[in-house]
């Protein structure tokens, strides 16, 4: 059974470690997402990292696209100067008050088919992903012809197969679901036995709440010809009081429909103290293989970001936060005039940087790398309180450092547990995540691959970790 040493926030955190002020926190990417859904099991991750990336070879522009954008990257130092100034005060800080390996012990996942490999070998991360597409898909397809859809913007990047998209409009009518309490429901607590049973199969459908305190298991199983019999399954865990909604469309009339009906169905709010959110912005390397032009770029994306009217999901006084890379124009989609926090009346009042890190504190790339900067940013505005006020920019910003040992390919360190703290009541708020990949207790997630971390596939029980520890916690010292 793994050992540590180290002293912990509360009995129930992901947070290593975190100074008087909130300024500067530590925490373990793969349990704050455990720990958001109320599990004791492990999610699986990658190995961590001992020692930065060393880039392969230096960027250089070639085309004069590409040597304008770097002409603008050289008017991006000043802010990145400020960035680079507080991540390495804040790294510093860490390592003085943390000793050892800066995550948690990790369960590995599977790596895969490698590079080189045969096409035959599986490949579940892409099978999932796929899955999910499909069945999000399906149900959107029978929504408004001019909605903006997702699955079309993702197919025209490569994220899916003109053959999925083809097949996506009737994949999920041969698909059914049963639901039972999950086996960590029954891990210390006393689920009534009626409760317990699987319930009856019934047709799959896109979203989905779950009314208990304790996780359900979900079932997605594949009806066979004739219906005889049930082929292909999968498991994922419901977290409690969690609500999904698997989406491609981000402005179709059968998303608000789909919406109405579940809050109607189980009175739940149909505005939120909090809305986050992690655009699929376009990136280099995406450019670089040409995938982004083919669907109009950055203006094809905020148009979609507009259509989707997310303020009118906002509570007053709601706290908005969308992620950005370290790109001074992504910023400015977000901040600038006629961009989303002005469109939607939010002022910005906090930014939150997140550093990628090694297991010895180290940034994952040199943080001055004009190929690739180890941080990205949550911008955090507040909305505002009545109709007729017109919110502006905080004249200080308050900025705050997050670090975390790299996890899986994107996936980013769940904040809730630094984000209650801002609700009106932490133990009653009400909270819609877009573009999310995993479900979180009590919160509504929203998104085109919403279900994908909450899959079986990724978790093992907290007893078969235990024989598996492969690293120590850090010791977090005076």
């Amino acid at each position: 059974m793994c050992t540590t040493g180290i002293s912990r926030i509360t009995s129930r955190s992901s947070i290593l470690y975190q100074n008087a002020d909130r300024t500067v926190t530590l925490i373990d990417i793969p349990s704050s997402i455990a720990v958001a859904q109320g599990r004791s099991d492990t999610l699986l991750s990658t190995s961590p990292l001992d020692a930065p990336i060393e880039p392969k070879e230096d960027y250089q522009p070639k085309s004069q696209k590409a040597k304008a954008n770097k002409t603008q990257e050289a008017a991006e130092g000043v802010q990145h100067a400020v960035y680079k100034a507080l991540i390495e005060q804040a790294l510093e800080y860490v390592q003085a008050h943390v000793s050892g390996p800066w995550c948690e012990s990790r369960k590995l996942l599977d790596p895969g088919p490698q590079h080189g490999e045969s096409m035959d070998v599986d490949d579940p991360e892409k099978e999932i992903e796929s899955r999910l597409r499909k069945w999000a898909a399906s149900t959107e397809s029978k929504g408004d012809e001019t909605a903006f859809d997702l699955q079309k913007m993702m197919a025209s990047l490569g994220a899916t197969s003109e053959h999925d998209a083809t097949a996506a409009g009737t994949v999920a009518q041969g698909w059914v679901t049963s639901y039972r309490a999950a086996r960590e429901a029954t891990n210390g607590t006393q689920v009534a036995e009626a409760v317990s049973r699987e319930q009856p199969n019934e047709p799959w459908t896109s979203c989905r709440h779950n009314p208990e305190a304790y996780p359900l298991q979900m079932t997605i199983s594949e009806q066979t010809v004739g219906n005889a019999q049930l082929g292909q399954e999968y498991r994922f865990t419901i977290p409690p009081r969690s609500t999904f909604f698997l989406s491609d469309s981000t402005h179709s009339e059968a998303f608000r429909t789909s919406f109405r009906q579940v809050t109607d169905e189980y009175t739940l709010p149909r505005h939120f103290d909090l809305l986050l959110l992690d655009p699929p912005w376009p990136n280099r390397s995406a450019k670089r293989k040409g995938a982004y032009e083919q669907v109009g770029g950055m203006p094809y994306l905020k148009k979609m970001l507009f259509r989707m009217d997310l303020d009118s999901y906002m509570e007053h006084n709601a706290l908005v936060g969308v992620w950005v890379t370290n790109k001074k124009s992504l910023r400015d989609h977000v901040l600038g005039a006629g961009g989303l926090f002005e469109t939607w009346n939010v002022g910005l009042i906090e930014e939150w940087i997140w550093v990628k890190t090694t297991t010895k504190g180290e940034p994952m790339f040199d943080i001055d790398s004009a190929m690739r900067k180890p941080y990205e940013i949550l911008l955090l505005g507040r909305a505002a309180p009545n109709a007729w006020t017109t919110m502006t920019h905080a004249p200080t910003i308050q900025r705050r450092v997050i670090a975390a040992v790299s996890d899986v390919h994107s996936r980013k360190p769940c904040l809730k547990e630094l984000l209650e703290s801002y609700m009106p009541d932490p133990e009653d708020y009400s909270a819609l995540e877009v573009f999310s990949r995993y479900l979180v207790s009590g919160w509504t997630s929203s998104g085109n691959e919403v279900l994908k971390y909450n899959w079986d596939h990724y978790w093992v029980s907290k007893t078969a970790t235990d024989a598996l520890c492969e690293f120590h916690l850090p010791i977090r010292t005076t």
